[in-house]
């Protein structure tokens, strides 16, 4: 039974990649501190591992990309907490309070985001941890770019697709640590409390709630088939994540960038890159994310946010 799941799931990853250009990276990392700092029982924790990955889903809608209020209350930034009333909005029955706890420990201001993209705690201190290591990488991918015959591209948005590679490749670390972690991702993305997007569009306001049912729709569906990709192996997930990074790299750099860049030129860079960010990362990527999870603990009851 597990073997077919994982077949039929597989289809799916690959029917995703050859349609649709939007794909989530780093959730892996998130659902795996939701599993050391929430509870022990599995829908709670099942719940918590859904909100934690689910500030992420406006990432890549384009349309809301540096969006100020989006970016308020998934992530927040240093006199804007809005993504607190998420946590202040969830009802004391059912799992809100769950999701709302992971969806809460997600943010950037003094959250999970916070080490990864601000102050990192065992690298990166000034930076954060993944854009540390995207700094490393830029680089590389600048001349593999360019031997292709991609040149000119501004800075901040090579860094930006570094950064990303960054993520899938810790996410592909993180699987030999938790090796259900694939599986931990497509459960609670099939099993989330159908409370989720209710919650968060009570949080973001009435004008919003057609934008986030629409976006937390397509990011459910994207949790299961990047779940699936994980639980694959590692070489097959390189594959697979190169796959979906490609497909989104062509559109984000096709509207950002003004370049266009063939889609099997993309996934080899891609692929490439992954590899290249695996290497700068495997032998620290665990303890940073360790350290996170002590961090984010810690700093989730000074901010009042426990059940």
């Amino acid at each position: 039974m597990k073997k077919l799941l994982v077949l039929c799931l597989s289809f799916l990853v690959l029917l995703a990649a050859a349609a649709a250009p939007a794909f989530s990276w780093g959730s892996a990392t998130h659902a795996y501190i939701a599993g050391k700092i929430g509870k022990i029982l599995p829908l709670m924790n099942t719940n918590e591992r859904y909100g934690i990955m689910g500030a992420d889903i406006f990432n890549y809608v384009f349309d809301f990309y540096g969006n100020p209020i989006v970016k308020a209350y998934t992530h927040g930034f240093p006199g804007n907490e809005a993504f607190l009333e998420v946590w202040k909005k969830a009802r004391w029955w059912g799992f809100e309070k769950s999701l709302a706890f992971g969806y809460v420990a997600h943010n950037e201001v003094w959250g999970c985001d916070y080490t990864a993209h601000i102050h990192g705690l065992t690298f990166g201190q000034a930076g954060g941890y993944v854009i540390a290591k995207a700094e490393r990488l830029e680089p590389v991918i600048e001349e593999a770019l360019e031997a292709n015959g991609i040149s000119g591209l501004p800075y901040d948005l090579v860094l930006e697709l570094c950064h990303d590679m960054v993520e899938s490749a810790g996410d592909i670390i993180l699987t030999r640590a938790d090796k259900l972690i694939g599986e931990k991702i497509v459960s609670c993305a099939i099993l989330r409390s159908d409370d989720f997007p209710g919650l968060v569009a009570r949080a973001m306001g009435p004008e919003w709630k057609d934008a986030v049912f629409a976006a937390e729709k397509e990011f459910r569906k994207t949790m299961i088939l990047y779940g699936a990709a994980l639980m694959q192996g590692e070489e097959a997930a390189i594959k697979g994540l190169s796959e979906q990074e490609a497909q989104l790299g062509v559109v984000f750099i096709q509207k950002f960038g003004g370049a266009p860049i063939p889609l099997a030129m993309a996934q080899q860079l891609a692929e490439f890159g992954i590899r290249t960010a695996i290497t700068l990362c495997q032998n620290d990527y665990m303890t940073e994310v360790n350290a996170t999870a002590k961090f984010v603990k810690a700093n989730l009851a000074a901010h009042g946010v426990r059940y």
